[in-house]
């Protein structure tokens, strides 16, 4: 990973930068996660097992000691691309855990990237459910395919990713990489936890939301469709930002969305829903413990479907901007007007598709714009200066918006070439006073692919 680094303190742009220049549109990076009606699985109950009856006293046997795991796992992680702090204490577990990605010949090509999860394992991954993911990573498939409009996905019921295979010829190493860690992240959150079938969140006939695992056979029967939530496609990306890339390069609103939970929520309880097996559950039970009935609980599952026609009849969804308004009256406080942070949440999901869905509170979220203009132009001419290359138009995905990073609260935004066969994407990270709207630091970070590692 590439970083630079600068500390603002007011720069003069080298050339003459015109707003409509700054973004860069219709480049979409992630890919999607696929699901298809979920196989009950069935498990038998291991036999009891009796402790024999000691008949006499037997000598205390002499302990060895156990090695100390340290030193194998920090020169295994520099042989194959990490830093002691990525293993985050989590020594025996990682050692546990290479031994499964070696034994994976699908991981060929592509062992790296395996290998660079594993901050992400460390940190969520807990010992009641090591034995089903390591299952889960030993039995991953990857493969490619043209699929058209999507770069990658991941199928679940086949613990299988599918890759564009032109895709790295036609967007670039970085952009590569973003798609292909967004579908681990799908891996990841949908395993990582234990079955994520047993998880689902089920729209009944009666209207009523349960989950797929407490379902019985008759009740299956009256079982009308699946609920899924802005956490798959936008927490996929998010994790992907705040662990690899530092920037988002699609499902925005999604990520904002998010963005906005955990500075309602905080982010531990956030990050424990997304990586926990039935977080779209969880979510809906969140919606109804803070006053959402059944039937409104329903309408803003609708308007976050990953669907083309997800908005198409908008006045009969709920806005998810109205769903961070209200989930912020009941948890922080009625002055949620006054909150500078969360106004420039809100403003970061403004987008027309958004706009028609009828609201009480759209007078107020429509007028929300994020950044300024001015700030947007800082931050585009700071990438154009460092660099150095001014026969390339630079443009950003999006607008620098809100997400956390390292536990704090930064502006990020991906930069890219707006014409040209240069392929190369940058996240330009700003250090920002939310109080003040001031940026105080920018960082460029580049070169997110890891290096390659050799087949076994």
């Amino acid at each position: 990973m590439t970083v630079s680094r600068f500390r603002y303190s007011g720069i003069k742009l080298k050339c003459v930068i015109l707003a409509a220049s700054v973004l860069l549109a219709s480049v979409s990076l992630a890919g999607c996660f696929e699901t298809r009606s979920p196989r009950t699985a069935h498990s038998q109950a291991n036999a009891e097992v009796k402790p024999g009856t000691p008949t006499e006293a037997s000598p205390t046997p002499t302990l060895t000691p156990t090695p100390d795991p340290k030193d194998d796992a920090v020169k295994l992680a520099s042989e194959v691309g990490l830093e002691e702090k990525d293993l985050k204490g989590k020594y025996d577990l990682f050692i546990r855990y290479a031994e499964v990605v070696r034994s994976n010949p699908e991981f060929n090509g592509r062992r790296e990237f395996i290998y660079h999860l594993f901050p992400v394992i460390a940190d969520h991954l807990k010992s009641e459910n090591e034995e089903f993911f390591f299952n889960k990573v030993k039995e991953l498939r990857i493969t490619e395919k043209h699929t058209d409009g999507i770069d990658g996905q991941y199928i679940q019921t086949e613990n299988k990713i599918e890759l564009d295979p032109d895709l790295e010829t036609r967007m670039g190493k970085e952009a590569y990489s973003s798609v292909f860690y967004h579908e681990l992240m799908h891996f990841i959150d949908l395993n990582i936890a234990g079955s994520g079938l047993e998880g689902y969140a089920c729209l009944m006939d009666d209207g009523s939301i349960k989950k797929y695992g407490d379902l019985d056979y008759d009740e299956m029967k009256h079982m009308k469709d699946y609920l899924y939530s802005y956490f798959i496609e936008g927490g996929a990306e998010m994790y992907t930002s705040e662990y690899f890339t530092y920037a988002p390069n699609s499902y925005l609103p999604r990520v904002r969305f998010l963005v906005g939970m955990k500075y309602i929520f905080g982010i531990e309880k956030i990050d424990n829903m997304f990586f926990d097996v039935d977080t779209d559950y969880q979510f809906a039970q969140l919606l109804m413990a803070n006053g959402f009935t059944s039937e409104e609980t329903v309408k803003v599952f609708m308007a976050m479907r990953n669907t083309p026609d997800a908005l198409s009849e908008p006045k009969t969804l709920i806005d998810p901007r109205e769903v961070l308004i209200r989930l912020y009256i009941g948890n922080v406080g009625p002055d949620y007007e006054k909150d500078k942070i969360f106004c420039l949440i809100l403003g970061s999901m403004n987008e027309s598709d958004l706009n028609k869905i009828p609201s009480d509170y759209s007078k107020f979220y429509t007028k929300q714009s994020g950044v300024s203009q001015e700030e947007v132009l800082q931050v585009w001419g700071y990438l154009t200066n460092i660099v150095g290359d001014y026969d390339v138009q630079w443009g950003f995905i999006g607008f620098p918006a809100p997400i956390y990073l390292n536990g704090e609260l930064k502006l990020s935004v991906t930069a890219g070439p707006t014409e040209g066969d240069r392929l190369d994407y940058k996240a330009v990270v700003v250090d920002y006073d939310f109080e003040s709207f001031e940026i105080k630091d920018i960082k460029i970070y580049e070169k997110w692919s890891p290096e390659p590692l050799p087949d076994l």
